[in-house]
């Protein structure tokens, strides 16, 4: 078996037959199976799926309860027999070519982190709980808004003759246009990007099983809404992997009401992954959920940081840099942050001997951006002028 096409469902049975009707006009030459993970759905998934005439190996697994979105993931994975695992969740249309470019990206490379097209959007089903900004996106798209719930907006000779990637649209969100601008000015390889497993979304993804396999697949403790594909991304990417992004591998997303609860379950993830990673090899992910710099300069501190790390004689610095964007953290998702007693406080530290060897660091390695952080994060935080170890 050359792929599995993992895909998770929970109680999208509309969009999941839609979605494997897209995956029923593949033109591949390769063998795939599809492999769903029924996540506790009660909206009759299971009926379809045992009803659905598949043209590939279909197999899907019934979890009884809810277990969050990496434990389903998991289940599917454990069934796969495919060389090579896609990524494509019950809510995305594939182009008809997906999996096949998926699987052509992976020859000759051992070690690649395929990233497809993940930023296209669709409405094949209207909802009465959409949230107003997708009503208001549909009454522009429309003229006028649909009577009933789940009406359908898309025919299945849509799906079947591709003519739904005419009617997808660009989602427009300031993560989407912070990604897009790093890739205008790092390109589609992602040379020189320090945060590649920013791009790696589940929806459109791919790669070899056995890294998955090895690195202990997705982490099952990340329970709340997202963030395991991000963390399985980090993993691959500490482990060494290449990460490429491929437009011409596109899927389209059909809009639905969120799955995310509420601003609890990101604040709570994003904690969880600062407890994960909390050492100096990983302030990237600190950086990207937490740090309060702008995107181009995020990279270039880490481009510093991996200068820093060939030295143990910088470890207070970085280690310094870490607590304190821990303090940001608890800044930016506790809204009582400051009534609790502080993390960190100017006392913590050796700020004298940080003062002396913060500007050694930035003559002989040039690290300027690194060490302006730094410095103006102990002023935030701290409320010293490292440069003269005054108190502001």
């Amino acid at each position: 078996m050359k792929a599995s096409v993992i895909i998770p469902a929970y109680n999208s049975k509309e969009r999941l037959y839609n979605s494997l009707l897209s995956l029923n006009q593949q033109e591949c030459d390769e063998e795939f199976e599809v492999i769903v993970a029924d996540n506790g759905s009660e909206d009759g998934t299971l009926s379809m799926l045992e009803s659905f005439q598949a043209d590939f190996p279909l197999i899907f697994t019934r979890i009884k309860e809810n277990r969050g979105i990496a434990y389903g993931r998991n289940q599917a994975l454990r069934n796969a027999r495919g060389d090579i695992l896609i990524f494509h969740d019950s809510d995305m249309l594939a182009a008809k070519d997906l999996v096949a470019k998926h699987i052509k990206a992976h020859e000759n490379e051992e070690n690649l982190v395929v990233c497809g097209l993940f930023w296209k959007r669709i409405y094949s089903f209207y909802y009465e709980r959409f949230e107003e900004e997708h009503k208001e996106q549909l009454a522009k798209l429309t003229g006028e808004m649909p009577k009933k719930d789940k009406q359908k907006l898309l025919e299945e000779a849509d799906i079947k003759n591709g003519s739904f990637l005419d009617k997808s649209f660009d989602l427009d969100t300031d993560f989407i246009d912070v990604l897009k601008k790093i890739l205008d000015e790092y390109g589609d390889d992602l040379k020189g990007y320090h945060m590649p497993w920013r791009f790696f979304i589940t929806n459109n993804s791919s790669v070899k099983r056995k890294h998955v396999v090895d690195l202990g697949l997705f982490d099952e403790g990340i329970v709340r809404y997202g963030f395991e594909d991000y963390d399985l991304g980090i993993r691959l990417h500490q482990a060494g992997l290449t990460f490429r992004l491929r437009r011409d591998i596109v899927s389209v997303h059909q809009e639905h009401p969120s799955n995310c609860k509420s601003v609890d379950d990101i604040r709570a993830n994003i904690a969880y992954m600062c407890d994960k990673y909390n050492n100096i090899r990983s302030l990237d992910v600190h950086l990207a959920f937490n740090g309060p710099f702008p995107p181009d300069m995020t990279n270039r501190i880490m481009a510093d940081i991996q200068k820093l790390l060939e030295s143990q004689k910088y470890d207070m610095l970085l280690n310094l840099f870490l607590e304190l964007l821990h303090v940001v953290k608890e800044r930016n998702i506790d809204p009582d942050w400051r009534k609790k007693s502080p993390r960190v406080t100017a006392k913590s530290f050796d700020l004298q001997t940080v003062r002396k060897l913060l500007p050694k660091a930035k003559k002989k390695l040039g690290v300027n951006d690194f060490a302006n952080a730094l410095y103006a994060l102990v002023n935030d935080l701290l409320h010293v002028d490292l440069r003269s170890l005054d108190v502001v």
